[in-house]
């Protein structure tokens, strides 16, 4: 059985967006002024037939994407992916953090959801975790309040 995209639309309407079976799916909502989505459905039900407003926003999709120059090798993207799930990870726990006297004002990495280690040397703190998880995506950032978040990118692909 393969996985869908669920769009859900102003009108209560839902849509389900096949996808690459083998990708993860995500659900999602959008909100559509109702002249428009109901213009729009006719515009597929007299191109396209019934039912087929998922392929079109599909189509769509995929051509702003690629539009934009943001289709990426695959694992370039799974990297860039779990850098971003690392970061939500951090900023779930960054209040936590905060008030922590161990790991206020230092740099923490985040690794699977979870701190993996503390320093207050940025670099230093790097070289630690390489050392012990290997060249994989891991996010490290200062815990401060008000500090702007940077993503630190890694590991990066090189051309053979």
């Amino acid at each position: 059985m393969g996985l869908t995209l669920i769009i859900r639309l102003s009108l209560k309407t839902f849509i389900r967006v096949p996808v690459n079976p083998y990708m993860q799916m995500v659900k999602t909502t959008i909100e559509v002024e109702d002249d428009l989505w109901r213009r729009f459905s006719l515009i597929v039900l007299r191109e396209r037939g019934d039912r087929k407003k998922n392929e079109v926003i599909v189509e769509i999709l995929k051509d702003y994407v690629e539009q934009r120059g943001l289709l990426v090798d695959e694992q370039q993207f799974e990297w860039i992916i779990r850098i971003e799930e690392e970061r939500e990870a951090f900023l779930k726990i960054l209040d936590k953090l905060i008030r922590d006297p161990f790991y206020n004002g230092k740099y923490v990495a985040v690794f699977q959801g979870s701190v993996v280690g503390c320093d207050e040397d940025k670099s230093r703190l790097m070289e630690t975790v390489y050392k012990k998880h290997g060249y994989v995506p891991i996010y490290i950032d200062k815990v401060a309040p008000g500090e702007r978040h940077i993503e630190i990118p890694s590991p990066e692909l090189t051309e053979p």
